[in-house]
């Protein structure tokens, strides 16, 4: 069973400790650095949480910059461990990330970003209901998706 657990005092040493496999570290942001942006990027107000399989801590994910106008909200982060990566979590590891966030804001929107080169995240994304946008994120050239929910 799937589950989304802030992250706080009792397990961020353990989110910080999860890695992708080598090849994937110029695709995405270390865990210390995301906690680090969720705790002083506050006009975004990020939330993020350990991605939990039963008890074990398996991925992270970061959701924020919710804009209640437009009504949508950034899944800024998502990563599972290396040493759970191809055992078929990621469908349902989003599929709770799309309820949680359907139950605790207002979006009709879920929107990220991907470097253009991350092919298995991009098929990974489009495999699960992500379309591509025509924008590019100007802070860091990645281009964007979103899902409609």
């Amino acid at each position: 069973m799937i589950s989304l657990v802030k992250v706080s005092e009792a397990n961020w040493r353990e989110v910080t400790e999860l890695k992708v496999s080598d090849e994937q570290t110029v695709h995405i942001e270390s865990n210390a650095q995301s906690l680090l942006e969720a705790a002083y990027d506050t006009s975004l107000d990020w939330h993020p949480y350990g991605i939990y399989s039963g008890d074990d801590l398996v991925g992270f994910a970061m959701i924020g910059a919710y804009n209640l106008e437009e009504r949508y909200i950034w899944l800024d982060r998502l990563m599972l461990s290396y040493d759970v990566q191809g055992e078929g979590l990621g469908t349902e590891v989003m599929r709770v990330i799309v309820e949680y966030i359907s139950e605790n804001w207002d979006v009709s929107e879920i929107v990220l970003s991907v470097t253009p080169d991350n092919h298995v995240a991009i098929g990974f994304y489009e495999k699960v209901g992500f379309q591509w946008l025509d924008k590019t994120d100007p802070a860091n050239g990645e281009q964007l998706m979103s899902m409609k929910i």
